[in-house]
Order: structure tokens, then sequence, then C-alpha cells
């Protein structure tokens, strides 16, 4: 299956834990955010132009991507706090 979306990782210093962006492939602003709160994964969804729409396959990528990033993600930031 060709996905119509992209998911990238990133870091900022401003953010305990690394996010997720989704964008559809020809854009270059995300249409949701994936972060950490709480050590639990919250979606935001930002307002864009045109409507998004996902297949089941798409929005099952994008949680398991969420899902497997996730531990990883606390992992890193104990890990973190434990080295200084």
């Amino acid at each position: 299956m060709k996905s119509n979306i992209r998911i990238e990782e990133v870091g900022e210093i401003n953010s305990d834990y690394p996010y997720l962006e989704v964008f559809l492939n020809d854009e270059s602003s995300p249409f949701l955010e994936v972060s950490i709160i709480n050590k639990e994964l919250s979606f935001k969804i930002y307002s864009v132009k045109k409507d998004i729409n996902l297949t089941n396959k798409e929005w099952e990528y994008i949680n398991k991507t969420a899902s497997e990033f996730l531990p990883r993600a606390l992992k890193n930031e104990d890990d973190y706090l434990n080295w200084i």
C-alpha cells in the first residue's frame, strides 16, 4: 500500500520529549502532532485549509508508529535524567 502520509520525529529543546508530526505527502505543514503528556500519547489535530481523509490502514499506521514511539521516547528521557 502506498501511503499518502509521512511521519517525522521532532526533537525540541523546549520539550521534555520529542514528538511526531504527521503530514500529507504533498504538504509542508503537519495536520497532526503526536506528543507525550503525563507519559501518555496526546494527539493534537491542526486546522488546515483542506479536508484530511485517512484510510483505516493509514490511521492504524499512525497509531502503530505512535505506540512504538512512546516507550522509546520515555526510556530515552529516563536514561538521560539518570545520566546527568
